[in-house]
């Protein structure tokens, strides 16, 4: 019988990988939901954007497997009478997905309209229109009105109503596009904040052509977001993607989720991130698919409530890139980069000189708020700092629970946090930091971290950094839970990973991109065969657990 088991948990596993849709446990999967907006870049239209219109439409297809959402919403989709783009998609994708589409620009393929893809074992689609009411058809790009989805999420067979709202805002940095991005945003939230909508489960998603901190039009004083509006009122929407940085631009995010309080709790803390991890299976990507990353953000919804505080259990292997770490260079004409095998990278030295500088490499925003405790920890390497006073005082570690993103450091207060393991300061060896417990006093909302370096005419080291790593732990007051999950035994064997849990507990298992592969309730013993070397998250009943398979 277990070689049974064993072969099905094989032959499920085979399939996760080889399909990303499918799934294992539908009941208990049902409940989280993973909503995604993306800019698909002239979508169909052969003058503008990448020109093999076909090689795109796969790579779309591609990627939404990849990410497997349940509800995406897409701007500057092209369609027409004779070629329905969303159709297409849907064909491609599979039986299971539906689509609906409305004209907000014009029906012709070139025309940059927004369009919904969704999972019909998940979402039940009602109706779709444009949001005429919304403001002046010249502050939406001339009439890219957004358009509202209504939709009911199937959840424990429950239909919970949700009103998706697709925006793509006037584009363009001057001050003309910004003003008008500005009163478009007015006209919605004077929409929303009315009887019609203030009491309904709303998302607000799409290109929004801005920041939500800050603005991409460098003369416009005050430099504010145009959608200040929304971040102010904090007690009836809540902004998800405020914090994320992109890389590519050396900006804030353009590409932007808010919800409204109702769907608040149901939001699971700290899951909203750029999908770069789908977009680097498709070569030349920006060039052939899309000069946006798709954003998503996960949502609990069903029975059991919304979402109660959960381990969190965040990694940065900075392997690909700064991932949503973001860069200040105080002074100094070098900053922070990043380069295969070593990470997150900084020197100061330069042109057979050493350079004064101060740079800073500052983590997103973290919500430890709910949590009892935190460990930090990284990889690092140091070298050219044989002078032990100048390595400690020019390779240092910082929080701040009130830095807000792309302004001056010194504007914050920062809490410097000691490094157990400091690097040789003579060598390339990546060492391990150890244990970096946070304080209990910086346990808050709203928390970053930074890396600050600094060098001088005299001293100018480098400083390799990788394989960070946040974990924080639930306030638990159930005591017998915890000394029961705390007796489980995780352990791996070739490409086996082995669960023995002295009393039945709940096991699923994750892959690094948060994607479940394997889920069953009450079991005390089991062993997973996985396919892949790789990292995978086990989440015994609500502890997660990270191993890696070789």
């Amino acid at each position: 019988m277990k070689n049974t088991i064993l072969l099905l948990f094989a032959s499920f596993l085979f399939t996760q990988f080889a399909v990303s849709q499918t799934r294992f446990d539908a009941a208990q999967e049902s409940l989280e939901f993973k909503f995604t907006t993306w800019n698909t870049e002239w979508l169909s239209c052969s003058q503008y954007g990448p020109t093999d219109e076909e090689l795109q439409l796969n790579n779309i297809v591609a990627v939404i497997k990849a990410i497997n959402p349940d509800v995406l919403a897409m701007q500057e989709v092209g369609t027409s009478s004779l070629y329905s783009t969303i159709d297409t998609i849907v064909r491609r994708l599979g039986i299971e997905w539906g689509g609906a589409m409305v004209a907000s620009s014009s029906y012709d393929n070139c025309g940059q309209n927004q369009g919904l893809i969704y999972k019909k074992s998940k979402i039940q689609f009602l109706n779709a229109s444009l949001m005429t009411n919304a403001g002046a058809s010249y502050d939406w790009s001339s009439g890219r009105y957004p358009v509202l989805y209504n939709i009911n999420l199937l959840a424990s067979g429950t239909s919970i109503p949700v009103s998706f709202i697709n925006i793509h805002a006037k584009a363009m940095g001057d001050e003309t596009s910004y003003s008008r991005r500005k009163n478009a945003s007015i006209g919605l939230k004077a929409l929303l904040d009315g009887s019609n909508y203030n009491a309904k489960r709303v998302v607000i998603l799409g290109d929004l052509n801005d920041y939500l901190v800050g603005t991409q039009c460098s003369s416009c004083s005050p430099a504010e977001s145009p959608y200040k509006n929304f971040m102010d009122d904090t007690q009836n929407y809540k902004c998800l993607t405020n914090t994320l940085y992109d890389p590519n631009y050396n900006s804030p995010v353009i590409d932007n989720i808010i919800i409204s309080n109702e769907l608040v709790e149901n939001y699971k803390v700290n899951s909203t991130r750029r999908e770069t991890l789908a977009t680097q299976g498709i070569s030349n990507y920006s060039n052939t698919t899309s000069d946006h990353v798709p954003i998503s953000a996960l949502f609990t919804i069903g029975s059991s409530g919304g979402s109660n505080c959960e381990n969190l259990d965040v990694s940065e292997t900075f392997a690909e890139s700064l991932g949503n770490f973001g860069t200040y260079s105080v002074s100094g004409l070098q900053s922070w980069g990043w380069r295969l095998n070593y990470g997150a990278v900084m020197t100061g030295y330069a042109n057979l000189l050493n350079n004064i500088n101060e740079d800073w490499l500052i983590s997103p925003a973290y919500d430890l708020s709910s949590k009892s405790s935190a460990t930090l920890t990284f990889n690092h390497a140091i070298n050219y700092a044989p002078n032990e006073n100048e390595k400690l005082t020019n390779h240092t570690l910082w929080a701040s629970m009130n830095y807000s993103n792309g302004t001056l450091p010194a504007n914050a207060s920062w809490t410097q946090l000691n490094i157990p393991t400091m690097a040789s300061g003579n060598s390339w060896a990546f060492v391990n930091s150890g244990n970096i417990e946070i304080p209990t006093q910086l346990l808050q909302k709203d928390i970053r971290f930074a890396f600050k370096y600094q060098s001088n005419e005299t001293a100018a080291s480098t400083w390799e950094i990788k394989g960070l790593n946040l974990n924080a732990t639930c306030v638990n007051t159930n005591i017998s839970e915890k000394n029961e999950i705390s007796q489980s035994k995780i352990s791996v064997v070739e490409k086996r990973i082995k669960i023995e849990n002295q009393l039945p507990l709940s096991v699923a298992v994750f892959d690094i991109t948060g994607r479940i592969l394997f889920s069953i309730q009450q079991v005390k013993s089991v062993e997973i065969p996985v396919l892949q070397s790789g990292i995978y998250i086990i989440r015994i009943e609500n502890k997660p657990n990270k191993v890696i398979v070789h």
